[in-house]
């Protein structure tokens, strides 16, 4: 760029600049979604973690970025995004330090919780910033494009992770965030000095403060009540409360986002039906993805299954991962002029189909039975990722595109923290139920019975192997094998919730994306 001015340099060149810059930074928060999982037995290790603090290791970084993504995509759209978008990076590289550096379990949680905090800045502002730097007949191809790095680095994570804490050491996932995040601020300086980002500023607009109230009040709490009612219990004050905190902001919300001018989100949008399309189809990829990824690495890492280690694991996914990131890529090129109908709802089928042909997958079953099926769901969900935030933020108006983004990620968040609950419970119901019956088949009135009980009921896997080698070796083989198909049922559980979610994600996308494609920053009509 040497002795070039902005002018000098096409556009063109400029977005690939800033989707360099964005890409890294979706890198590192999409391989911090999922790396962190696979390393949880050391930092357990080392810092002496119940089951309840090892949960929040994860928790506490979905619910700060749930609760903030909306707020500081606004505040882009107010301040400017770049702004947002540095404070986004010194954020998480602070949380990263924290926990690369954490000597105790407060200082690890610190930590997490201000990476949530930086990867909601990084989340809520990078599609709107490569919007905003990219010619609108090259936006299709970035949005796919960051579809595709965010899929990837989830995708990638446990393996990356896994790498790490078994060969170097666990604090090496957070030195890689702190070098990735140096490169990117590195650019982001170059960004900011040639104004590769148009200033899309609103003039004279002020921050909704009731509205960023009632959001933290609905989202904060909700997400805790979520991803804590499994370990508290859901009829427990603990998950209760927060979750009538949550319904009576979801009240305040609605009266103040009507009553402001200028409101945190213009609930009018969702009146436009491809913009509702938009968030809610990306509600149910995030519910589907975190529902498949959580219990598809659980079942294959079981001893009693594939007995994976959590690289292979890793690995035993890259079909999904790859093909979604080849999908992401090409696909808006030869979809964006379209309806979108067809393309989406094929996507959410797509995923439909692949989550009941894994209802198949059993403990015998062979890979190579397996990884085309990853492969049917990598596709959907690298159609859904590429094209539905496209379809949303085509429709507002260069100044609410931050907002937009904000919503559409705070979905995409809230359907991943959803979808890990509600599989997570499907599974338990399946197994609360097979464990009745697994009991009840045991001899009755034999000490066994009354110890393996107990065991399958509050034991560890090893407690019941031993109980399992002590009984008649007829016996113990038919309830060993009992069990294995116990785990088959609930995997299978888990992957019916994840197809039911697409499919009705399809079939929204059959009914509101109908007729004729709308103009750009058609949905501003709705709010005058």
């Amino acid at each position: 760029m040497n002795g070039k001015t902005p002018t000098d340099v096409t556009p063109q060149a400029r977005a690939r600049v800033v989707l360099a810059m964005t890409a890294i930074c979706m890198m590192v928060v999409g391989f911090n979604t999922t790396a962190v999982a696979t390393i949880l037995p050391n930092l357990k290790a080392e810092f002496d973690l119940t089951p309840s603090g090892l949960q929040w290791v994860m928790a506490i970084y979905t619910v700060a970025s749930a609760s903030l993504v909306t707020i500081v995509s606004r505040l882009g759209d107010i301040t400017g995004k770049m702004g947002v978008f540095f404070f986004g990076m010194v954020v998480f590289a602070f949380g990263s330090g924290s926990v690369l550096f954490a000597q105790d379990a407060t200082m690890l949680l610190i930590g997490r919780g201000a990476q949530g905090a930086g990867a909601a800045a990084l989340f809520g502002t990078s599609l709107s910033l490569l919007t905003a730097a990219t010619p609108e007949e090259q936006r299709a191809g970035v949005t796919g494009f960051w579809g595709a790095i965010v899929g990837l680095a989830i995708g990638v994570g446990p393996i990356v992770g896994g790498a790490f804490g078994h060969y170097i050491s666990w604090r090496a996932v957070f030195a890689a965030d702190l070098v990735l995040l140096v490169v990117a601020f590195t650019i982001g300086l170059h960004v900011s000095k040639r104004k590769y980002v148009p200033d899309t500023r609103l003039a004279g607009a002020r921050f909704d403060y009731p509205g960023a109230v009632a959001v933290l009040l609905f989202l904060g709490p909700l997400s805790f009540a979520l991803s804590n009612g499994e370990s508290s219990g859901w009829s427990t004050p603990l998950t209760l409360l927060p979750l009538a905190v949550a319904a009576l902001a979801t009240v305040l919300l609605v009266i103040v986002s009507r009553r402001s001018d200028d409101p945190l989100i213009e609930l009018r949008y969702f009146r436009h039906p491809r913009y509702f399309m938009a968030a809610a189809g990306m509600f149910f990829t995030g519910f589907t993805l975190f529902c498949f990824f959580v219990y598809f690495n659980t079942f294959v890492q079981s001893p009693d299954a594939f007995g994976y280690t959590s690289i292979g694991a890793g690995l035993a996914i890259m079909p999904l991962s790859l093909s979604m990131f080849v999908i992401s890529v090409t696909a808006p090129r030869f979809l964006a002029p379209y309806s979108f109908q067809w393309p989406v709802a094929i996507g959410l089928g797509a995923m439909a189909c692949g989550f009941l042909l894994l209802t198949t997958v059993s403990n015998t079953t062979q890979y190579s039975e397996i990884w085309w099926k990853l492969l049917i769901v990598g596709i959907g969900l690298g159609i859904c990722f590429s094209l539905l935030p496209r379809l949303g933020l085509r429709l507002l108006p260069e100044e609410h595109v931050g907002q937009g983004s904000g919503v559409i990620n705070a979905c995409l968040y809230f359907g991943a923290t959803l979808g890990a609950v509600v599989g997570g419970l499907a599974e338990s119901i399946t197994i609360r139920r097979g464990l009745s019956e697994v009991i009840n088949a045991l001899p009755s009135g034999s000490t066994q019975r009354a110890d393996l009980a107990h065991a399958l009921t509050h034991g560890k896997p090893g407690e019941v192997q031993q109980l399992l080698t002590s009984l008649e070796p007829t016996a113990g083989t038919a309830l060993a094998e009992a069990l294995r198909d116990l785990q088959d049922n609930a995997f299978d559980s888990a992957m019916v919730v994840a197809a039911i979610a697409a499919l009705i994600g399809m079939v929204l996308a059959l009914l509101l994306l109908r007729g004729p494609v709308p103009p750009l920053h058609s949905a501003v009509e709705l709010t005058k």
